[in-house]
């Protein structure tokens, strides 16, 4: 931007040189408009007499068709960003001018789940073979009924899968749980623990919160509020040992945080004591609710603290919850999925969208390859 005019001194400015002193830029996106490609099929016909026709490219149907930008663009606004398919269209029609109807892109929804589900299987075998992964679930609707969304992943792997059921059978189903022998991180819904051949690993966010909750329910008693304190010191030694390159926490320190851990549990205990059961009753015993917090804290002592041992490890469950989160996000968007095959649609969708980005390749360009056979 050179300046103009003339200097106080009379001269004009457009005869003097000058040198760059600022830079500035803006970032613009292109105005949005849509392209039409016109295919023409050739014949040719041999001496012999036999005709011969080219080939249409993969996408272009008999009728006026969509390309893969636009579809690819649809179907990440449904599932990648959550948008319901009425806005869209919408958006589709104000930006291009062009409004595909809800129902083409559903269908659009339903080819590149079929063209991606070798990647979605792919996601699935890599979390296998994972040394940590992180596990989780929440209640969605399918068609009126209540189902299960169970997540599977760690910081490179994102697997989702729908399910009727919550427990053992839908983690079977989801075919991760059954094969695999890493640290699997998770909280404290019994079925996990049907998998043996797993390293359990216990989210201690969940923890703290029950103890919070205890807190303020027993002000008089100090049991909730020093266990708390020592998860949280176990978590700040971690990090410290981690900020310095050191690959464990100091053995002295360790022994100090479980021994103190011991005494409040054992002390929480005291005070609310395991109920015995009665001569000729049936089942177990009812506990109150903080014996059976300090139960499990006593019980599955190694666990909860197999963070402080292992470093792979983390502290809580926050990673299996960022990627529940959105889901309901859409749940409020659209109230739920309409068939099953649109919840399975999406359970392999959304694992390949956000396993592009947990590796940092942009999703939208493999929607984009996968409409248009590449």
């Amino acid at each position: 931007m050179r300046p103009t005019g003339f200097c106080g001194c009379g001269l004009s400015l457009e005869d003097q040189p000058g040198e760059v002193v600022e830079r500035r830029q803006q970032i613009e996106v292109p105005e949005p408009k849509t392209e039409v490609t016109e295919y023409q099929q050739l014949a040719v016909r041999c001496v012999c007499g036999s005709e011969h026709r080219g080939v249409f490219p993969v996408g272009v149907t008999p009728h006026v068709s969509y390309g893969p930008r636009l579809k690819a663009y649809a179907v990440g606004l449904v599932d990648g960003h959550f948008v319901s398919l009425s806005r869209t269209a919408e958006i589709i029609a104000d930006q291009y001018g062009v409004q595909p109807s809800d129902g083409s892109i559903q269908k659009w929804i339903g080819q590149a789940a079929e063209i991606l589900r070798p990647v979605y299987d792919a996601t699935r075998e890599a979390l296998v073979a994972a040394e940590v992964v992180h596990f989780d679930e929440s209640g969605v609707r399918v068609k009126g009924q209540t189902q299960w969304l169970h997540v599977a992943g760690n910081a490179e792997h994102a697997f989702y899968s729908i399910h009727p059921k919550r427990g053992v059978e839908a983690m079977t189903a989801a075919a991760i749980l059954p094969r695999f022998e890493g640290h699997a991180v998770h909280d404290h819904w019994k079925p996990y623990f049907r998998f043996e051949a797993v390293t359990h690993c216990l989210c201690n966010a969940n923890i703290l919160r029950e103890l919070r909750y205890f807190e303020e329910a027993n002000d008089e008693h100090r049991w909730p509020v020093r266990l708390r304190e020592i998860l949280v010191d176990g978590k700040k030694a971690v990090e410290a040992a981690q900020a310095e390159g050191r690959t464990e926490v100091a053995a002295a320190r360790v022994e100090a945080l479980l021994s103190q851990y011991d005494d409040w549990v054992n002390l929480g205990l005291a005070v609310f004591p395991e109920r015995p059961g009665e001569a000729g009753q049936k089942g177990r015993p009812k506990q109150a609710p903080a014996t059976n917090l300090l139960r499990r804290l006593r019980d599955f002592k190694t666990e909860i603290w197999r963070f402080l041992h292992d470093f792979r490890v983390t502290f809580d469950n926050n990673l299996a919850e960022r990627l529940i989160r959105p889901v309901k996000v859409k749940l409020k968007v659209a109230g739920g999925f309409r068939a099953v095959g649109g919840s399975e649609a999406f359970c392999v969708l959304r694992s390949v969208w956000k396993t592009n980005q947990l590796q940092g390749v942009n999703p939208f360009h493999t929607l984009r390859a996968a409409f248009a056979g590449g």
